[in-house]
């Protein structure tokens, strides 16, 4: 018994010992990227400098790659996700990067000693990773603009009640809000500038950030502006109005967060457990690619589980 109490006794005071330690060590090393930050040092100007220079050379080896697909059409489609996402690859660069990828996972996966199927898989993984990177990027952007108009609008509210016109709060919008808004509007500002109409420059921003938030408030100033009226104060309705809708909107994808987790569960376990098999124990699996009854079981999993992902994200999806 007293072993017992020695030993928790030396655990507890080891424990406390360490965070002591660990805190004052992540204390320090706040500060240290803090005053990096803002009073860089020569090394940390030479890492940028190696950074953007090894930047330069993979830009270069990519435009160099990019350039056998120039004359080739792409999709509309592909266009449309690279200008909402807010890159600045062309589609025949960002075509590119998707074949590097996906000879990149071929190669590793030959080098590991992959069977061709798995390779031919991999491959075609490989060749979806950026797109769906850009994807996710593009749905990120287009939630965070959310956000960020509540803030513009009473940002703009207060400043065109202090005397600002509509045009100069703009401005001020573009210089003090980040991406993905800020550049926006300092760019719907530079338009404005050089004489194209308020409404071509709307609708170019609602372009290339379809939110639908944001078009219901390029509607509404569009509107106010033809029948006039206090714009300051529909500016404020406005923001109560979207604020409100983001709160349901949180709240409806905590509701449904154990939904999209189930789906991503009930998809991903038989393909694991199936490359698992294929990996371990290929003379286990052999038959399920060699026999045609092993052909039938896994078309018919396949669609199974594409039947089944499909139905969960129709429950999960709710439009407010």
């Amino acid at each position: 018994m007293n072993i017992t109490i020695e030993l928790f006794c030396v655990f507890l005071i080891t424990s406390c010992l360490m965070f002591i330690f660990l805190r004052g060590y992540a204390n320090r090393r706040r500060i240290n990227n803090r005053i990096n930050e803002f009073l860089p040092t020569q090394q940390m100007e030479q890492l940028k400098q190696n950074e953007e220079k090894k930047t330069f050379i993979l830009k270069r080896f990519l435009l160099s790659i990019a350039m056998i697909f120039k004359n080739i059409e792409f999709s509309e489609k592909t266009e449309k996700i690279l200008l909402e996402s807010g890159s600045e690859l062309k589609p025949e660069e960002f075509f590119a990067l998707r074949m590097l990828t996906s000879a990149g996972t071929v190669l590793l996966c030959v080098f590991i000693g992959g069977a061709w199927y798995l390779c031919a898989a991999v491959g075609l993984l490989g060749f979806g990773i950026p797109k769906y990177i850009i994807r996710k990027k593009r749905k990120k952007r287009l939630q965070q603009s959310s956000y960020q108009l509540i803030e513009i609008l009473g940002m703009m509210a207060n400043s065109m009640r202090a005397g600002f016109s509509f045009l100069q709060a703009m401005q001020l919008v573009g210089k003090e809000m980040p991406e993905p808004l800020g550049p926006e509007f300092e760019r719907v500002i530079r338009q404005a500038g050089l004489g194209v109409p308020l409404e071509e420059v709307f609708e170019d921003l609602v372009v290339r950030i379809p939110n639908k938030e944001l078009e219901v408030v390029v509607q509404a100033i569009l509107a106010q502006r033809k029948s006039g009226g206090n714009l300051a104060e529909l500016l404020e309705t406005m923001e109560e109005t979207i604020r409100g809708r983001v709160r349901i909107l949180e709240e409806l994808h905590t509701l449904t967060a154990q939904g999209r987790m189930s789906a991503w569960i009930i998809t991903l376990l038989p393909v694991g457990l199936g490359l698992y098999l294929a990996l371990v124990n290929k003379e286990y699996f052999q038959p399920m690619l060699v026999h045609p009854l092993g052909w039938i079981m896994l078309f018919i999993g396949s669609v199974s589980i594409l039947i089944g992902w499909m139905a969960i994200q129709r429950i999960i999806k709710i439009e407010v």
